[in-house]
């Protein structure tokens, strides 16, 4: 509960990371705990937002502004003059090494200001030990590098007869001279010292107040347990329908086929339960559905109470019942229940979970499962006849399991929130309705939706200003047309909005993708968002397809598609979307821009234990660079999803902070928010947000029309949960098992199969003579080759202008990223062998690059295109880390490749990274001897490790699929 008092709760510092005042200790929040709050400490005034993303890993966002110093000019009128105070975007980042035992102190390293200006760059190492029974005391005892600088320490101290007080006190060893500009603000009068707070925690809230040496400062937060399942109990939750008072008559299946009123009357009653879509078929002894549910967030749940209607309208001598669930037509799940005697004593009550898996049957859909338009004739007369007198009772108590319940006693109805709105396709205002404030909305059996609702956006850190919104109201409308055709719209009318200020040109070199957004948004006070045409088509088991036409979104239109595949390995996902483009005009009608491009976009989608999901994308973006992008996302207890981009493409973007020797790359962060969290009844509705720069064209894609691996993704990982059915039946007496409510599974140390590893490849070691033996050779090798340095240089001068050349020089600085993507997948999709061998891959590219790394700094060869000479030191600008000798490249390709060469004996494979590693050689990126000397490197680092760690059989780590689930897990044999 919100107002519920908490011992040592999150406790982070001016900068958002667990700590004191301005230090940091070595605590990192419990796994899930998202905090976001204002302080101000002169000159620094910092929004922040810290997220405990894995047990061990905290990562912290600030927008930091600096008193004292304009962002861009001070005089009047001037571009710039109405930004206010210089700011400054901030990364930082905690990672926790070990956590606290009886005797040793927890211990974490962190680094701060990662991308960007730097201006706060730092890293330090801190160790933090409890004292005490009730362990209320906290003491740390750290070292840091630049920003702050030296020894630092903190302590704090929570009293267990106030344990919402807190009071804490830190030694700052900031050199706060050394600030950006410290001599303009009041950082220039700071100095190292003392300081002390008093802290108070109120539930997610908490307020400090500190003073230092010099002056005072304030710190106020609120905490979030993303952990939770649920924030707000489901008060206004319908109940599921029952037929105790009023049940419907049960006809023969000759009588169910000659009056179709009885399928009709079914259908009605699943209508009043908000499921969509929805087809009857009775043939046999089957009685087949498929249907979707527009409010249930849960499929199984969702399943569940369409079986449990189901079976109150099933005619005499159906035996099975069969439930095909889909999104927009397309099938995801079926369910089979072949005891419908069985299936009603569980949902009473009177059998346990395990006696009813044994007559139930989960599976992919096939073709027949999937119920067409043309096998519905039948019904549609009485569809819209009023409906019969039957109603959702409320649910009844349910005994324990094996219990026979009292048919007199049962639960009070939910109270039901006065602005529920009716599907019953007419127009109704609600008020707080899926996360609305307010909403006009209709909805009818076939999900046909009319909708307008206010809509709010920011928009930040324009030189013009550095805080600018938009309010808006938008019209959606969506219809659907037949089988898996949809017509989808929206429509927006400017309410209130600042984003026209923004008058200054794009000073981007790329075309202008995204960079024109204001010119957009000051178009016309009304535009049209979207309108498409989508046809999406189920062609084949656990293939997916999705055709669109018409305005994609405010800034373009076109013609596209994507394909899905589902594999039966549940880790991972494909999909590809070809879209081609033209650029709309900013009026937001049907005018257009001559900008035309086509965008495809491929994705791997891999699903990690703890509900991780890694997404990598390659292909062509909308400016027409080509490149990829990885995301990063880990969904909570409560549903709510952190997750992170970088984006890395060939687009030279070298607008700031972007220079042509560091281009800009496109990265961000996002947050979802499922609203079922926290609202007092099931929805399937979000709130999502971004923080990206909304300027920018470089990596970027267009709004998809219907994201196809978005729209199965929480249906399949419901599917694949333990036994598929989740909270089906709503029993009370079920809620702890795994499969009704998954427990957070806690993560497994890796430091086992590290230790053993680590043992396996020291035992493999080299003897000192073999050392000798083999430098020897290895040497003489290099400095042989070293005669080929010139001679193959002056050819490839003469040739530098071939396309050849410059196309294998592309070849060979892409193959160490191919070879390592591949020894990932091995990793991530073999069986135990190619797990084992992908993971002895990666060990050996990290182990190769570390001693490439190592042998740059030595002896810093300058390259052959600095045309110093073959053994001349790196020039002036140049860092040694990027020197010639030896080549990193091909010190990872032939890594990457050794142990997959020797495990399957593929010799072949070297073949593969010689090219890429001669690629090098002819962009006069290396001279011969870098590429012998670093391919010798690679191969003999995979020759060890491959040797030490092959045979696993007494001790391995794995990924591994299980019936309902995917576990890491390491085992070991002595």
């Amino acid at each position: 509960m919100l107002g519920a008092p908490s011992v040592m709760a999150a406790t982070p510092n001016h900068g958002g990371q667990s700590g004191y005042i301005n230090m940091p200790s070595a605590v990192v929040e419990t796994d899930g705990t998202f905090s976001v709050g204002y302080s101000y400490d002169s000159p620094y005034g910092q929004l922040w937002a810290t997220a405990n993303i894995l047990p061990f890993l905290q990562m912290t966002g600030r927008y930091v502004s600096i008193t004292g110093i304009a962002g861009f000019t001070n005089v009047p009128g001037e571009y710039g003059s109405g930004y206010g105070r210089y700011k400054d975007k901030v990364v930082d980042g905690k990672l926790r090494l070990w956590t606290e035992t009886e005797w040793m102190p927890s211990v974490a390293v962190g680094m701060t200001d990662l991308f960007g200006t730097e201006l706060f760059k730092g890293q330090y190492v801190v160790a933090t030990k409890t004292f005490g029974a009730s362990k209320n005391i906290e003491a740390s005892l750290g070292y840091a590098h630049k920003r702050p600088d030296g020894v630092f320490a903190g302590a704090r101290w929570t009293p267990t007869a106030l344990p919402r007080w807190s009071v804490v006190a830190e030694y700052d060893t900031t050199n706060y001279l050394r600030d950006f500009r410290a001599s303009e603000t009041n950082a220039g009068k700071r100095r190292k010292g003392a300081s002390v707070g008093l802290e108070y925690r109120w539930g997610w809230l908490a307020l400090q107040a500190a003073r230092s040496r010099d002056q005072f400062s304030l710190n106020a937060f609120v905490s979030i347990p993303f952990g939770e399942r649920e924030f707000v109990p489901k008060v206004y939750e319908p109940a599921y329908f029952v037929d105790d008072k009023n049940p419907p008559p049960l006809p023969s299946k000759e009588e169910w086929h000659r009056d179709a009123v009885y399928g009709a009357d079914l259908v009605k009653a699943l209508v009043k339960q908000d499921y969509k879509n929805i087809r009857v078929e009775q043939e046999g002894n089957v009685l087949s559905l498929s249907l979707t549910n527009s409010r249930i967030s849960n499929m199984g749940r969702a399943v569940g109470r369409a079986a449990r209607t189901a079976v109150a309208f099933t005619p005499k001598g159906v035996t099975t019942l069969r439930i095909t669930y889909t999104k927009l037509d397309q099938p995801i799940a079926t369910y089979e229940f072949f005891d419908l005697p069985k299936l009603n004593d569980y949902l009473a009550g009177k059998i346990d979970r395990k006696a009813f898996l044994d007559v139930v049957l989960l599976r992919y859909p096939e073709k027949n499962d999937v119920i067409r338009d043309d096998q519905q004739g039948w019904l549609q007369e009485f569809l819209d006849k009023p409906a019969p007198a039957v109603a959702a009772a409320p649910a009844p108590s349910i005994a324990p399991a094996g219990a026979v319940p009292a048919a007199a006693v049962s639960a009070p109805a939910p109270t039901m929130a006065a602005n529920v709105l009716k599907d019953d396709g007419k127009l109704a205002v609600g008020v707080g309705v899926d996360g609305d404030v307010v909403q006009i909305k209709s909805l009818d059996r076939e999900a046909n939706r009319f909708k307008i609702a206010p809509k709010v956006g920011f928009f930040f850190n324009d030189p013009s200003g550095a805080f600018r919104y938009s309010i808006s109201a938008v019209a959606n409308y969506d219809r659907r047309l037949g089988d898996g055709l949809y017509l989808n719209s929206a429509a927006s009318l400017q309410l209130l909005e600042t984003v026209s200020g923004v008058k200054q040109p794009s000073n981007s070199n790329l075309p202008h993708v995204r960079t024109d957004v204001a010119e957009y948004l000051r178009g016309g006070r009304f535009s049209l968002s979207r309108v498409l045409l989508n046809k999406y088509n189920n062609p084949a088991e656990r293939v997916y397809t999705r055709m669109s036409a018409g305005l994609y979104e405010d800034m373009y239109r076109g013609v596209g598609g994507q394909v899905l595949y589902l594999p039966t390995d549940r880790r991972w996902a494909a999909d590809v979307a070809v879209d081609a483009l033209q650029q709309r005009g900013f009026k937001g009608l049907l005018d257009s821009r001559d900008y035309k491009t086509v965008t495809a976009i491929g994705s791997l989608h891999y699903r990690l234990p703890h509900d991780i999901t890694v997404t990598a994308r390659a292909g062509r973006f909308l400016a027409k660079d080509t490149g990829v992008r990885v995301e990063f996302k880990r969904r909570f207890q409560s549903g709510i999803e952190v997750g992170a981009w970088y984006t890395h493409t060939n687009g030279n973007d070298i607008t700031s902070p972007g220079t042509p020797s560091k281009p800009y790359q496109d990265r961000g962060i996002f947050l979802s928010v499922p609203l079922n969290s926290m609202l007092p009844m099931d929805t399937q509705s979000t709130a999502g947000f971004a923080i990206a720069p909304w300027t920018r064209d470089v990596g970027q894609m267009v709004a998809s029309p219907g994201d196809l691996y978005d729209m199965f993704e929480r249906p399949r990982a419901d599917m694949h949960s333990y036994d598929g059915l989740g909270n089906f039946a709503e029993r009370p007496d079920e809620q702890h098992l795994p499969a009704v409510n998954p427990p957070d599974r806690p993560f497994v140390s890796p430091w086992p199969a590290m230790r053993a590893r680590l043992e396996q490849s020291a035992s493999a070691t080299p003897s000192a003579p073999e050392w000798l033996k083999a430098t020897a050779v290895v040497g003489g090798v290099v400095v042989a080759s070293a005669l080929a340095d010139k001679p193959v240089d002056r050819f490839v001068k003469k040739h530098e202008d071939s396309k050849v050349y410059r196309n294998w020089d592309k070849l060979g600085k892409a193959m160490p990223y191919a070879a390592v993507g591949a020894a990932a997948a091995a990793f991530a999709l073999g069986d135990e062998r190619m797990q084992n061998t992908g993971l002895i891959s990666l060990q050996s590219v990290a182990a190769a690059t570390g001693l490439a790394v190592v042998g740059k700094y030595a002896i810093g060869r300058a390259r052959p295109e600095e045309d110093l000479g073959a053994w001349s030191r790196v020039g002036s600008g140049s860092s040694r880390s990027n020197s010639s000798f030896p080549s990193g490249h091909a010190a990872i390709g032939f890594a990457a490749v050794t142990p997959f060469a020797k495990e399957y004996d593929a010799p072949w494979l070297y073949s593969v990274a010689a090219v890429g590693s001669a690629g090098r050689v002819f962009g006069r990126k290396h001279w011969v001897s870098d590429t012998v000397a670093g391919g010798i490197l690679g191969y003999a680092v995979g020759s060890w490790l491959w040797h030490a760690q092959r045979d696993q059989s007494k001790s391995g780590l794995s990924i591994n699929p299980g019936p309902k689930e995917i576990s890491v897990t390491w085992q070991g044999k002595y």
